[in-house]
C-alpha cells in the first residue's frame, strides 16, 4: 500500500474533479490518501491548478517530483483513461452531492475562454446516473454540473432536462445557460425543471449577459423564460467586465438585467493565460458595487467606497 497527497493548488472551496478522480482510483487499489494544504512526504504527490495564476507553485511542487496537471498547467492534459473512468471520491471534500460533466467542449469560439482549445467540438460524455453520488443520504439527489455549453444542442439538453424532472433529481449549472440559444420549447421545461444554486439553498438558474452587442438575444431569452412562469428573482446573469466592454457598456447591461428584476454577478475577466486581471480601480468597484447588491441603495455614480472607508472610526 502507498501513501498518496493530493494538493489543490486553487483552494477555492470548490471541489477538484480530478483529484477525487485520481483518489478514488488510488483507493480501488488499496492505497492511502490524504488531502494536503502543503508538501509532505508522501509516496506519491499530485497537484492540480485549475488557474494559471497557480502555475508558479505547480511548477515548484513538479520540480520536487509531484504530478502536475490542469487547466492552469496544460490546457491539453488529460487523466489516464482508466483514472478519467472512475466515479469520483466525494469523501475528499466530504460532499454529498454529485458533480461532473454530461457534455463538453463548446459550439463558440469566445476569445476570452479556452475550452474551445481545450476541450474541442461539443458532445455529450456522461449520463446523469454517471455523475450522481451513490454514497449520499440526502433526500432528493442533487448534482452540480460543470458543462461549458449545456444547451449545445436544444433537443438533448430538453432531454436532459426532463430527466432530471422525472427522477427528482435536483440540479445546479455551475457555469451558466446560454441565452441566445433560448426557444419557447426549452423555456417551457427549464420553467419546471428542478433547478437550483450552487449552494443548493435557492431557486435560482444563471445566465451570460457578457457582450452589450447580444442585448436583442438577451432580451428575447429573458422575456421567453419570464413568459414560461420563471420569475425573475429566480435569474441571475453574468456580466463579464473588464474585457472589452466601456464602463458605460457595463452599467447598460447592470441596467437591463435590472430592470427584468434579476440580480448580476460581475465577473471581472482574467487573462486565461496569465492571470492577470484589470488594474482599473472603477471596474473592481462596479463588481463591488454589483456583486454586494449594493444597487438597491446607492447609483454606481454616487458610490465611493475609498471615501467611505477614510471616513470609517478609528481610520482616520
Amino acid at each position: 500500500m502507498s501513501t498518496i497527497g493530493l494538493i489543490d493548488l486553487d483552494d477555492t472551496g470548490f471541489p477538484n474533479l480530478a483529484l477525487m478522480k485520481i483518489s478514488a482510483w488510488h483507493k480501488s487499489r488499496g492505497d492511502s490518501v490524504r488531502l494536503l494544504y502543503r508538501a509532505v512526504k508522501v509516496d506519491q504527490l499530485y497537484a492540480s491548478a485549475v488557474f494559471t495564476w497557480n502555475r508558479r507553485k505547480a511548477e515548484v511542487l513538479k520540480s520536487q517530483g509531484a504530478i502536475v496537471g490542469g487547466t492552469g498547467v496544460d490546457l491539453r492534459g488529460e487523466l489516464p483513461a482508466e483514472i478519467e473512468a472512475m466515479r469520483p471520491d466525494y469523501s475528499l471534500y466530504g460532499i454529498d452531492y454529485g458533480m461532473g460533466f454530461l457534455m463538453r467542449g463548446c459550439i463558440w469560439q469566445c476569445s476570452f475562454c479556452v475550452v474551445p482549445e481545450k476541450e474541442g467540438t461539443a458532445r455529450s460524455v456522461a449520463s446523469i446516473d454517471d455523475l450522481l453520488n451513490v454514497e449520499t443520504d440526502r433526500a432528493r439527489p442533487f448534482v452540480v454540473l460543470l458543462d461549458n455549453e449545456f444547451f449545445f444542442k436544444v433537443k438533448w439538453a430538453i432531454d436532459r432536462l426532463g430527466e432530471f424532472t422525472d427522477r427528482g433529481i435536483d440540479f445546479c449549472p455551475s457555469q451558466g445557460l446560454d441565452i441566445r440559444v433560448m426557444t419557447p420549447k426549452l423555456a417551457a421545461v427549464l420553467a419546471v425543471a428542478p433547478y437550483w444554486n450552487l449552494r443548493h439553498t435557492a431557486r435560482q438558474i444563471t445566465f451570460a449577459f457578457d457582450d452589450i452587442r447580444i442585448e436583442r438575444q438577451y432580451r428575447r431569452g429573458v422575456e421567453l423564460l419570464l413568459d414560461a412562469g420563471i420569475p425573475g428573482r429566480h435569474l441571475q446573469s453574468f456580466v463579464l467586465v473588464g474585457f472589452n466592454s466601456t464602463i458605460e457598456d457595463d452599467l447598460r447591461r447592470i441596467e437591463i438585467i435590472r430592470s427584468y428584476n434579476i440580480d448580476p454577478y460581475v465577473m471581472v475577466y482574467r487573462d486565461p493565460r496569465t492571470g492577470e486581471r484589470s488594474s482599473d480601480r472603477q471596474i473592481r468597484h462596479l463588481a463591488r458595487w454589483a456583486n454586494r447588491h449594493l444597487y438597491r441603495t446607492i447609483e454606481f455614480s454616487d458610490y465611493r467606497p475609498e471615501t467611505k472607508r477614510r471616513l470609517q472610526p478609528g481610520l482616520l
